[in-house]
């Protein structure tokens, strides 16, 4: 026989009444992660009551007479049997419980909301959190995006060029677990950080407009008093961009007219034809194709 039988027997002998064996009823869940809590229930169980993954002792965050608790610990992932134990009795029949690797975790975001027009440099993003993988993917909206593992809590991806929107970013271990997503901007709102004044020519000058988030087809309002109506009234004109470089750039000869020309996703050109040299107060406003608009951007000019 075995020693559980002889202590239960011996057991019988002295109390004179049948001994209730240790069992396990139901485990939830049967599967999980390390740092998940798991309910056994069935009994007796007591203070004495011990579980095992295993040979791992796993002590028991709380137990009741019919439940127990505990939490799963750091174990490689795979499956190991869960037993009770107490000081003369054991489970006769462990439970089978898996072990499941750690699902990757995702903290932060570096830089989490980008410019359209970003430049290769700043496509750079740094993807933080816990458990990934050496050979973990990085997911941009469902598809992979060229990644480096840093170590085990970062990771780094370049992005390509993308249009403006919110992507969803998670991390893939080779298993399939993955993280929950983990939102990144791409920002199309177009703003002007500067304007300054650039060649000038016969009757028209070049406004240099510096900013970020310009479309070749942007838009651009210029407001100014009218000088038609003694300065009371308020002109505006609508300029729309243009790719490539005019020979109005070059050129000292009178200019059909004043035009918008986009150089990149940062400047734009404002060809101006003043009616008189006289400085005033102008206001510029870029608008993209989208809606998006800058702010209103006051600028003494001629």
């Amino acid at each position: 026989m075995t020693k559980i039988v002889w202590a239960m027997l011996f057991a019988m002998l002295l109390t004179g009444t049948p001994v209730s064996a240790l069992e396990i009823t139901s485990v939830t869940p049967t599967r999980a992660t390390p740092g998940t809590l798991v309910v056994l229930t069935g009994g007796d169980f007591s203070a004495q009551s011990r579980i095992f993954l295993g040979e791992q002792f796993v002590p028991p965050a709380r137990w009741f007479p019919r439940q127990m608790e505990f939490i799963v610990p750091a174990l490689p992932p795979g499956g190991y049997s869960l037993t009770v134990q107490d000081e003369i009795d054991s489970v006769l029949q462990p439970f089978n419980f898996e072990v499941l690797a750690p699902r990757p975790q995702i903290a932060r975001i570096e830089p989490d909301n980008l410019d359209v027009c970003a430049d290769e440099a700043e496509r750079s993003v740094r993807v933080s959190g816990s458990n990934f993988h050496a050979e973990a993917l990085v997911l941009l909206g469902g598809s992979a995006v060229n990644s480096r593992a840093i170590d085990a809590s970062a990771m780094e991806i370049r992005l390509p060029e993308m249009p403006a929107g919110v992507y969803g970013v998670e991390v893939r271990n080779p298993d399939g677990a993955a993280s929950l997503p983990h939102s990144l901007w791409i920002n199309s709102v177009p703003e002007i950080i500067g304007v300054e004044r650039g060649s000038e020519f016969v009757n028209h000058y070049e406004v240099i407009v510096r900013g970020k988030n310009f479309f070749y087809n942007s838009i651009l309002m210029v407001r100014e008093a009218d000088a038609g109506a003694g300065g009371l009234g308020t002109r505006q004109m609508t300029y729309y961009a243009h790719r490539g470089a005019s020979a109005l750039a070059t050129s000292d000869f009178a200019a059909p007219g004043e035009q918008l020309r986009y150089l990149d996703c940062t400047t734009l050109v404002y060809l101006r034809y003043p009616s008189n040299l006289q400085d005033k107060e102008l206001t510029l406003q870029v608008i993209n194709p989208d809606g998006k608009k800058t702010a209103p951007y006051l600028v003494t000019l001629p």
